[in-house]
Order: C-alpha cells, then sequence, then structure tokens
C-alpha cells in the first residue's frame, strides 16, 4: 500500500513522493474467559494439597511416633464443629466445599480441647442432617472432622528449621509449620548455627492468644547444615583466591 506525501527539496522546491505504509497491526491473542477468569489456568487446586502436611503423611507420623517411644505426641482426633450455611449451599457440594474449607483453616492453630496444634486435616463427617432454626437467614448442621494433632511434651527434643537469627534470638518451624523461639547459648554460637539449618530444640513450653500460639525451647544441638548455594561457594572461592594472592605478593615483596 502506497501514499503520497510532499517533501521539501534542498532548493526549496516540494515534490510529492510515493511511500509505502506497512500495516504495523499486530493480530492478538485473547485469552478464553468466563466471568472474568481464565479457562485455560491451571486447575484450582483442593484445599487439601495447600498444607505442608496432608492427612496421609500425619497418620503416618502417628505410626512412626509410637515405634519412637513418643506416642501420645501426634494423635488423632475428631473434632465437632456446628456450621451455619446460608441457603445458596445447601447443595451437597457446595456444603462439602465450604465444611471442608472451614477445616482446612484449623490447619496451625491450637485447640484447648486437645492442648495441642493441628497439622492436617482429613474427610468431614456429616453428625446431624441439616435444619433450620426459627426464621433465621441460614440453616445449621453439625460435622466432624478428622484431624491430626502435635501435643508437644515438656523436655523432650523436636527437629526445627532455622529461619532468622539474630542476637538473643533464633526462630525456627517444626514440621515446616509450626513456629518456635529458640533461647540462644554458647553452644549455637560453636555450631554456628545459621539459616536454613536443621537443629535440635528442648521443648520448653508455648505461648497461646485465642487460637495462635509459638513454641518456646533451648538449642540443643545440630542435626543437618544447610548446603552452600552455588553462588555463594563461587563468591567464597573467589575471596579465598584473592587472599592467596595477596600472601603470594607479599612473600614475593619480602
Amino acid at each position: 500500500m502506497a501514499k503520497k506525501k510532499f517533501v521539501e527539496n534542498e532548493d526549496g522546491s516540494t515534490e510529492a513522493v510515493d511511500v509505502v505504509i506497512t500495516d504495523k497491526k499486530e493480530k492478538k491473542e485473547y485469552r478464553l474467559k468466563t466471568k472474568g477468569q481464565n479457562i485455560k489456568a491451571e486447575k484450582k487446586k483442593n484445599h487439601k494439597d495447600m498444607f505442608f502436611m496432608n492427612y496421609k503423611d500425619g497418620m503416618k507420623l502417628i505410626k512412626k511416633m509410637k515405634k519412637a517411644g513418643k506416642s501420645g505426641q501426634v494423635v488423632h482426633r475428631k473434632m465437632l464443629r456446628h456450621v451455619s450455611l446460608p441457603y445458596h449451599m445447601s447443595g451437597k457440594a457446595a456444603m462439602d466445599e465450604a465444611t471442608n474449607w472451614i477445616a482446612q483453616n484449623t490447619v496451625g492453630k491450637y485447640r484447648k480441647e486437645f492442648k495441642g496444634i493441628v497439622v492436617a486435616v482429613g474427610d468431614v463427617e456429616t453428625a446431624s442432617e441439616p435444619r433450620v432454626i426459627a426464621d433465621q437467614l441460614t440453616f445449621h448442621t453439625d460435622v466432624l472432622i478428622n484431624q491430626v494433632v502435635f501435643i508437644p511434651k515438656l523436655g523432650d527434643q523436636y527437629e526445627a528449621k532455622v529461619k532468622y537469627v539474630q542476637e538473643g534470638l533464633m526462630v525456627g518451624v517444626v514440621m515446616d509449620m509450626i513456629t518456635i523461639h529458640v533461647k540462644q547459648n554458647e553452644k549455637m554460637s560453636e555450631d554456628s548455627v545459621a539459616i536454613n539449618d536443621v537443629i535440635l530444640v528442648k521443648y520448653t513450653g508455648i505461648r497461646i492468644k485465642s487460637s495462635l500460639c509459638h513454641l518456646k525451647g533451648e538449642y540443643a544441638g545440630m542435626v543437618e547444615k544447610a548446603p552452600i548455594e552455588e553462588e555463594e561457594a563461587e563468591i567464597k572461592a573467589e575471596e579465598e583466591e584473592e587472599e592467596v594472592k595477596e600472601e603470594v605478593e607479599e612473600m614475593d615483596e619480602e
């Protein structure tokens, strides 16, 4: 496609020349959407796959703790829960999704009735048929939530992964989800504890605020040092190489 365009010459005269115009418009690719959502996106994960430990792993951990002579610290419990839902969620699929979501939100929280922390949840069982109370705009039901509960015992030692280190304070996580504040001692500095190291912590207590909590403990020993990343290893190698060069140069000068 050509178009006439006037240009000015050096002598001041003007003339019309043909200018070729290319179509710069690019074909746009549109994502298929339904109600504002990308229907080509990855399938939404189940609530049970979004946490650090699933129910099957929790049940295996119970057996493992029994063999280690620590039975009663990780246990299976059923929690009775009263649930009220709006009428538009009265269908079985919607009701199951809602009760599963409620159950999963108990993970990592302290339960006074068990004196422990929920680390995994399984199936939700219906304990009573849905019912309506007076003229309320919701229906009511009772459910039983299968849970794996961690009940720490004073004086026992647990593995924790270090997440934060500062003078006078170290924070780690037990089972990749339960926060524990670790009291530092001389042994810790001797072991050169750093972030991502796996350590042993002697459990000394728990601090609870509503359903939130964190454990407290004392450093007992090193289990596994965190692997040094490749970049850090390269930087360390370069620093060592520079130190060797400086030593050689000093020897040559002498």
